[in-house]
């Protein structure tokens, strides 16, 4: 009896000792520099791993990636089934049953074209009876008054290469991207290609994290985290070191 309480003992600090387990989805298409699979080595990347990576090893939490589209994934964070994905909160359909990250950094979108943009123009000016390369499904509060009376014609595409390209084949008159994700494509896909990016940005929104509602113990430190890696520099490094890495 004694020997089967202290196996009982010695198997519950072991497991007390595992690390637990936070399931973050990978999307697909994929959303480089911020997260995406290494082409060579298959492994999860970008600025968002390793920021997850040195946080949650310090909580000794594992970090296992789920891959999955953005729909879907909203839904299994809401059911339980992933503890975490990377959106913003005026993105989602029901903000009020998850917890959000401070921002790890703020991106805008912009309008990329072959040919320059009028520095000094207007989004109006631009996009009048112009054609756009967007993203099926995504909403531009910034493009929808276009799309709806001033004859701007919308491009749907399914990722940010396929805008990229049609844009290149003569398409669409504009691309409207993040601005992070059309430099890592520009870079890595499209280098002998020149686009011009337009002066002003739209919609600024803060890159999250957005949590199933029983991380709310680690909310705190996480956010810390990203305080002080924002104050040191270490996010804006890695931003820049993804985005033009080889």
């Amino acid at each position: 009896m004694l020997l089967f309480i202290l196996y009982c003992i010695v198997a519950a600090v072991q497991a007390a000792a595992k690390n637990t387990e936070l399931k973050f989805v990978l999307y697909y298409p994929q959303v480089p520099p911020y997260m995406y699979q290494d082409e060579n080595t298959e492994k999860v990347v970008g600025l968002v791993p390793e920021l997850l990576q040195d946080f949650f090893n310090q909580h000794h939490i594992t970090v296992h990636y789920v891959a999955d589209n953005r729909t879907r994934a909203e839904h299994r964070l809401y059911q339980g089934e992933v503890d975490a994905i990377l959106l913003a909160k005026e993105w989602t359909q029901h903000p009020e049953q998850l917890l959000f990250s401070e921002p790890l950094l703020e991106h805008q979108d912009y309008l990329f074209s072959r040919q320059p943009l009028a520095a000094k123009g207007q989004l109006a000016d631009w996009v009048k009876g112009k054609s756009i390369c967007t993203r099926q499904y995504y909403v531009y509060a910034a493009l929808t008054p276009f799309f709806q009376n001033q004859g701007t014609v919308r491009v749907d595409s399914s990722s940010e290469m396929a805008q990229l390209k049609m844009l290149l084949n003569d398409r669409c008159d504009f691309a409207f991207m993040n601005e992070h994700v059309a430099y890592w494509l520009m870079y890595h896909h499209f280098p002998d290609h020149q686009l011009y990016r337009s002066a002003q940005g739209f919609g600024p929104v803060g890159l999250t994290v957005a949590f199933h509602p029983r991380w709310i113990k680690v909310l705190p430190a996480f956010n810390q985290y990203l305080a002080k890696e924002r104050q040191q520099g270490t996010i804006a490094q890695w931003l820049k070191f993804y985005v033009t890495k080889s």
